[in-house]
Formats: C-alpha cells, structure tokens, sequence
C-alpha cells in the first residue's frame, strides 16, 4: 500500500489513455486513470450538474470529468488539484475558461478557501482523508446539492454506510476496462447524494 504523499511526490507518466506512477514501496506502476472511465464521467456529470451551478470538482486527472462538467454550463467550475504535474495540465486546460477556478492542493487542507455548491464531484487518488469526505461536504455544500464520487464497488458504495440511504440513488454504466490496477468490473455504479 502506498500513502497520498507517496503519490503526490511521484514523477508521473502521462499516456494517451492513461496516467500512470511507480510506487517507491513496490517498484509497481499504477494507474491513476484511464480513459475507459469516460462513460462513468459523462453520466456523473449529466446526473449531479445543471446549467448554471456552482460545481466543485475533486481531483482533474485527465480532465474527462472536467470536459463533461463544462459541456453542461455550470456558472462556476472550482477544481481542486494536488498532484504538481497535474496542476500544470489543469492550467493549460482551463486557460480559456472563464468560469474555472484552481485550488492548488488537498481538498481537506484548502476547504477555508472554498464557497457553497450546488454539486460536488469527487474522483481523487491516494486520498487519506476520505473518511472525511462526508462532513466536508456538509459544509460546503448548497442546500439541494447533488454529491457523486468514485465508488470502487459494483454492488454498493464505498460510502453508503456514511450517508444515510436518504435521497442516495445508484446508477448503473456499463463499461469494458482493460485490465488495470483498479477496476475492472463490467458494471458500474454511479452513487448520487442529494444533501
């Protein structure tokens, strides 16, 4: 197993489909994300998203969630990114988007320096602070806010236990991974919190 630092720290490797690291503690390269997810991006963001919402994003990787949550017109797009050679393509990518603003590292330690949302999005990676993922969000977010994250299960999620079932939806996405270090079910499921 590996700590978020470890990741942080890394020298990435940015493939046409994916990106990729090697773990210093077993010389094993990961993926961090591939673009098989695309599907799984694009119903995340048709699902927590509305024209005209204030979204933030947790972790841009390659930036499929980003271009999904853009297509949909959202008044502002904060994106929260931690990993440095990340950050340098989550600025070339948002250079001509007026309605995106970057925070530069951890969700957890720069959430003084966020808003209120109207939907809250979450794909991080080598994440420690996951367990709190669920206050944080109570205090962020709008009113009415639609909450989605990663889930790495096929039959639930990883976070039901935490939110209450109330107003918790899970959608399905079929999809066909190559194998991979993370994933690789061919069912997904999109969890949806209204808070």
């Amino acid at each position: 197993m590996f700590k978020s630092s470890d990741y942080i720290s890394s020298t990435l490797t940015f493939n046409n489909d994916s990106i990729c690291w090697t773990n210093p503690h077993d010389n094993k390269m990961y993926e961090v994300m591939m673009n098989w997810e695309e599907p799984i991006m694009n119903k995340m963001a048709e699902l927590a998203v509305s024209e005209g919402d204030d979204v933030l994003e947790l972790g841009f990787g390659m930036g499929i969630l980003s271009n999904a949550i853009q297509a949909r017109k959202p008044k502002s797009h904060t994106i929260v990114e931690c990993h440095p050679e990340i950050i340098v393509k989550l600025k070339e990518w948002a250079s001509d988007k007026a309605n995106v603003i970057i925070i530069e590292g951890t969700w957890l330690e720069k959430k003084e320096d966020l808003s209120h949302y109207d939907a809250i999005l979450q794909d991080t990676y080598a994440d420690d602070n996951l367990d709190n993922f669920v206050s944080f969000v109570f205090n962020v977010a709008k009113p009415g806010c639609k909450v989605t994250w990663w889930n790495n299960k096929n039959s639930d999620t990883d976070w039901s236990y935490l939110f209450d079932d109330y107003n918790l939806t899970l959608t399905d996405v079929d999809i066909d991974p190559p194998a991979n270090e993370y994933y690789n079910e061919k069912n997904y499921k999109i969890p949806l919190k209204i808070i």
